[in-house]
């Protein structure tokens, strides 16, 4: 028959959606320009999982970037979160981190930087740890503009997972815009299944230098 061969890769494909995890996150960030080379982000996110713990997570918390020159900037940041596990309780953490973002290519129409940033998590349950990330992110300049980025996530046992992420960023006037994208990221088995996250964000801008970002 013509179809059958269709038929296993169509076994393959729902059960690998049956198997992934399905969330969504929404993002409300701030950029105020503090002084000539260094802004502060005001930053917040809640996170869902439809169908099984809804409303899961919320963070908040500040992020300071320092412009070295006009390709290098040094970012440090906290967040407080609070997170519900399995059995519906909300779990407390703190989450430090710091690095640096380069541009690698900017002209009118697109851009182009790599980032690097080292994580520390102190949990109120279970086991403090540290976690590196490293993207590549490609956007374009227009008012209504796509971006793509990929970034490795790794910790004491190696690699941790990977995002595949792209989205459509839109100008809603001089101080504002929205942010609409989807990633990808295969997890190590330890450290939970494939997830697909639906991404909103809102960003407001405040004589920052910056346009803020939600994917730290």
């Amino acid at each position: 028959m013509k179809g059958a061969g269709l038929l296993p890769a169509l076994a393959l494909l729902c059960a690998g959606l049956a198997s992934a995890q399905t969330e969504t996150q929404h993002a409300f960030d701030g950029s105020i320009k503090l002084a000539r080379r260094l802004d502060v982000v005001l930053h917040a996110r809640v996170r869902t999982q439809p169908g099984l713990l809804g409303f899961y997570q919320g963070r908040l918390g500040p992020i300071f970037e320092y412009s070295v020159n006009g390709r290098f900037t040094l970012i440090a940041g906290y967040y407080y979160a609070r997170q519900e596990n399995s059995e519906a309780d909300y779990i407390a953490g703190h989450r430090w981190f710091g690095g640096g973002e380069v541009s690698l290519w900017s002209s009118k129409a697109s851009e182009a930087d790599a980032r690097a940033l080292a994580e520390w998590f102190d949990l109120a349950q279970g086991s403090d740890y540290s976690r590196y990330r490293f993207r590549f992110r490609v956007s374009g300049k227009q008012k209504a503009a796509p971006y793509g980025s990929v970034e490795n996530f790794l910790d004491a046992r190696g690699w941790r997972s990977t995002r595949y992420a792209a989205g459509l960023r839109v100008g809603a006037g001089a101080r504002v815009t929205m942010d609409f994208g989807y990633f990808l990221e295969p997890r190590r088995a330890d450290v939970g299944r494939t997830r697909h996250m639906f991404m909103t964000g809102v960003h407001w801008r405040f004589g920052g230098r910056r346009l803020p970002g939600s994917d730290l």
